[in-house]
């Protein structure tokens, strides 16, 4: 298991669960947990299970899909079926996934509209291509992920219930990296090891000074951005160890994930207390996202990455804004 990074408990046990589900196709999983966890990881565990499969792996990303498409990128089309399509028709990711797994990955993304047909798909085990009069046998594997959490979604009608329980037949919930410090140092020995090797750097072990650096800070981007420091710090810096001051990149991304409200409060729950009387959560989301919004000048793409949300995501918080705006001029 170390090879895929299991270092803690509470993984190890979601390793030994996925590959429970690997032993039965027929169950859909949801995959739950914040950006960067590793839930496309836990997905090939999955599929994988502790063999090595050479079976489909198909890889959807919800968020990346523009909506009028989702149901032929999905279900795939035959020819004729519309203007602009390929005469011969085209293979939809369920067909692709025949035999193997279809990984839709942000499944919160999935056009309203559209999660019913997801649904029937789940129920009956079968479906139609856009256009197609024959029945498709269903045999893949469905996993789902999401860093959002659906059952806040489901208060506000952005996703419907019986999907939602349909696709949690099997559920595993991949803990923030901040819950397992005992897999911080570890993975940085690994990643530094992996990065110092392809990259012909002399790095072999960490000083205990920068093992209380990274204990130390929170990783809001979890282990995806453990990765990403380690890879930049061995592009970086040539060492046989890795010391205090090759991480200062990451004093200074805490400094600046600290300024979202004041110049000195940090924005993490180790860093301030809440109130005890009531505590207006949304807006404060709104303020931060026009913070955001203002750091990058209105380029809501670069903000929408800035915050690790989807565009979609971003554009109904704006919307939201401004009715609440509109409606607080009304008054």
């Amino acid at each position: 298991m170390e090879e895929i990074g299991v270092f803690s408990e509470s993984m190890r046990e979601l390793v030994r669960q996925a590959n429970k589900y690997h032993q039965d196709r027929s169950i859909p999983v949801l995959i739950e947990g914040e950006t960067g966890t590793g839930k496309e990881i836990l997905a090939k565990v999955i599929h994988h299970g502790f063999k090595h499969e050479e079976t489909p792996f198909i890889n959807i990303s919800c968020a990346a899909l523009v909506h009028n498409l989702f149901e032929t990128e999905l279900f795939g089309y035959e020819g004729g079926s519309f203007t602009g399509g390929l005469q011969k028709g085209h293979k939809g990711k369920l067909d692709l996934a025949q035999g193997g797994t279809l990984f839709l990955d942000e499944i919160s993304e999935v056009p309203f509209g559209q999660q019913v047909k997801l649904l029937r798909v789940l129920q009956d085990k079968e479906y139609y291509r856009v256009g197609g009069l024959k029945k498709v046998k269903l045999d893949a594997r469905i996993i789902c992920a999401t860093n959002v959490r659906l059952e806040e979604l489901l208060k506000k009608g952005g996703f419907r219930s019986d999907l939602y329980f349909r696709l949690k037949v099997g559920n595993l919930v991949i803990p923030p990296l901040r819950e397992r410090k005992e897999a911080i140092i570890p993975l940085a020995k690994m990643f530094l090891s992996q990065f110092s090797f392809s990259k012909g750097k002399s790095f072999s072990s960490v000083s205990k000074e920068a093992e209380e650096i990274l204990l130390e800070y929170y990783w809001p981007g979890n282990v995806r951005e453990l990765k990403n420091t380690i890879e930049w710090v061995v592009f970086m810096h040539d060492s046989l160890k890795l010391e205090p001051h090759h991480l200062d990149i990451i004093r200074r991304r805490g400094l600046d994930l600290g300024k979202y409200g004041s110049d000195n409060d940090p924005c993490f729950p180790q860093s301030f207390s809440l109130p005890e009387e009531k505590f207006p959560l949304e807006d404060h989301i709104n303020n931060i996202i026009s913070l955001a919004l203002k750091k990058y000048k209105g380029n809501k793409t670069k903000t929408a990455c800035y915050l690790d949300i989807s565009r979609h995501a971003l554009y109904t918080r704006l919307e939201n804004i401004a009715k609440k705006k509109s409606s607080n001029v009304r008054k």
